[in-house]
């Protein structure tokens, strides 16, 4: 994968660039210049790739990973790891979005060049490592070692310099290695610095543990263009075919005296035959409704989009696809884990912490279930006339689980003593 790949991607997730400017539409071969400009105009964007992100990681997140240290220094870094007020929930979320959408992304763990005197003053100004997302696009050039672990990187940023009534914003490139950091404003070191941690503060994610990295939804952008295009050439003959076509027969055409009066009625003489209408064929227009159809549906597929098409598929079908977004979800959380302890781990050289005492636990188990299918189960086992009440408390607490994966342990055990009296009244009244 080309890291230029992942400004396309990035583009397809957030609907800019070439999908909102009309770049991405591809123009007929015969098509004017004129025409094309103007399809290009009206072409509109149906972002189906965020929504599958964002349901993803809504999965993912539904139970808040469990983040613990004895480090107060550590603790303030928990709750404002961007040093913008944004917790380290908030922003390993978005964090995780970009990264699903894009199968890879990086981190800078960044750290302010003067200190206070005291802890106090530390905490007070929060002169403490802060947490950057660099977008993996942005890369100028790299070099890792036999590890995964970059030796050095670079990467294009600005500085911003602007006033209320002065703009200025300055393009450079940044460089991190395993000692010392640079900025350049072209070929000219404009600032640097030490930091001597041993490594590049700057980190990779990818979803298969490699840099640059291929996800299982990149896909999905690819197909996004084409939806993009397929919506535009259906506009067009909506817009050019939809409406019916007024016909008149006559053996001589420049004879005819035809006009829509003051009233809008069609006027035409004596000798004419009747006017008519006749509509264009409707077959262009359902071969490109059933195309779209069929992106729509792949792109359901890959992201693992559970709640569509439910009535039509098989009980083993949806089986396969539960298990393919807890088995997906399951991966992508350990990697998170994985990648958030190293982040950490960088924190902890910063503040020259030789134990840092940090706990990063992702939830790893999803059992993601269709509620209605099992409840329908469970309706079909009691009907069967046999007494299961070890079955049944299983089956609603499974069910109780997923419906309120939110809730904390507390509500759930004294949801489970619910269910229990519950099925032990049930059973002496039908004693």
């Amino acid at each position: 994968m080309n890291l230029s790949d992942y400004a396309f991607i990035r583009e397809a997730y957030l609907g800019s660039g070439g999908f909102s400017d009309g770049s991405y539409i591809d123009k007929f071969p015969r098509e004017s210049d004129e025409k094309y400009s103007e399809r290009k105009k009206i072409a509109y964007y149906t972002n189906l790739f965020a929504s599958k992100i964002n349901r993803y990681i809504g999965y993912l997140y539904k139970t808040a990973p469990m983040r613990t240290t004895s480090n107060q220094l550590i603790r303030a870094v928990f709750d404002d790891v961007d040093s913008r007020g944004n917790s380290v929930d908030v922003f390993m979320s978005s964090f995780a979005k970009n990264a699903k959408a894009l199968g890879g992304n990086l981190l800078l763990i960044d750290m302010p060049s003067t200190l206070p005197n005291n802890l106090k003053e530390q905490l007070d100004t929060r002169a403490l490592p802060y947490f950057v997302e660099i977008e993996p696009h942005s890369v100028v050039k790299y070099k890792m070692d036999k590890f995964g672990k970059f030796e050095y990187i670079s990467f294009n940023s600005t500085i911003d310099n602007s006033t209320y009534d002065k703009e200025d914003i300055k393009q450079v490139v940044r460089y991190y290695d395993r000692t010392e950091w640079r900025v350049y404003d072209g070929k000219d070191i404009i600032d640097s610095g030490t930091h001597n941690l041993g490594v590049c503060p700057v980190i990779s994610f990818g979803e298969n543990g490699t840099f640059p990295d291929v996800g299982e939804f990149n896909q999905i952008a690819h197909l996004q263009k084409r939806h993009y295009n397929l919506k535009s050439e259906l506009d067009e003959i909506l817009r050019g075919q939809t409406f019916s076509l007024l016909t008149v027969n006559a053996d001589s055409p420049s004879d005819i005296e035809l006009k829509l009066s003051t009233d809008n009625a069609i006027v035409y003489g004596k000798e004419m035959t009747r006017p008519s209408f006749i509509a264009p064929e409707s077959a262009s227009a359902s071969i490109y409704q059933k195309e779209i159809q069929t992106i729509e549906d792949t792109i359901n597929k890959i992201a693992y989009d559970i709640s569509t098409n439910q009535a039509q598929e098989s009980g083993i079908a949806l089986d396969i696809k539960f298990q393919g977004l807890n088995g997906s979800l399951s991966n992508f959380a350990m990697r998170l884990e994985d990648f958030e302890i190293r982040a950490f781990e960088v924190v902890a050289r910063y503040l020259q912490i030789q134990n840092a005492d940090v706990t990063i636990q992702y939830p790893k188990t999803f059992n993601i279930v269709d509620v209605e299918k099992e409840i329908s189960t469970l309706s079909e086992i009691k009907a069967l006339g046999y007494t299961l009440p070890t079955y049944e408390k299983l089956k609603l607490q499974q069910i109780v689980a997923n419906d309120l994966n939110s809730v904390d342990n507390d509500s759930l055990s004294t949801i489970d003593a619910e269910i229990e009296d519950g099925l032990k009244q049930s059973t002496n009244t039908d004693a």
